[in-house]
């Protein structure tokens, strides 16, 4: 089991704040990006006053609805102008099974192109309580 827990990422420009998950005291997104050489300038899926998002990230992370993506993934990390997958975004896939919450198959994705898969990250394992403990923490931001 890894422990999980999130921070703020700020944003100076067109100001926002979101989640940045950290997972065993090291931020998810920074992870990703070493794996992926990706750009660093994403929106993590809880933000202040997107609550569209919001619900929406909330209810694909506790597996109360399915993601909207063909691949399966739930978007971590997305545009932070509009929140679409079309501007690219990170995701994982999700499951839960005896208490625990899974999250593998980190990809990189835009919906008009295969995923792009980052290996190296994951697949991480969260206890139910905690887990869902930190995603209502988050979701409250």
């Amino acid at each position: 089991m890894v422990q999980l827990d999130y921070k703020i990422l700020y944003r100076q420009r067109n100001e926002s704040h979101s989640t940045d998950f950290v997972i065993d005291g090291k931020s998810l997104l920074q992870a990703i990006l070493e794996k992926s050489d990706g750009h660093s300038d994403y929106l993590g899926c809880f933000a202040r006053n997107w609550d569209s998002l919001n619900n929406h990230s909330k209810r694909q992370l506790l597996k109360l609805e399915t993601p909207e993506t063909e691949s399966g993934r739930s978007l971590i990390y997305v545009c932070p102008e509009c929140a679409d997958i079309g501007c690219g975004a990170y995701g994982c896939k999700i499951t839960k099974k005896d208490g625990i919450y899974r999250w593998s198959d980190f990809a990189y994705e835009n919906g008009y192109e295969d995923p792009k898969p980052i290996r190296g990250i994951g697949p991480f394992d969260f206890k139910e309580k905690e887990y869902e403990n930190v995603i209502e923490e988050a979701f409250a931001l």
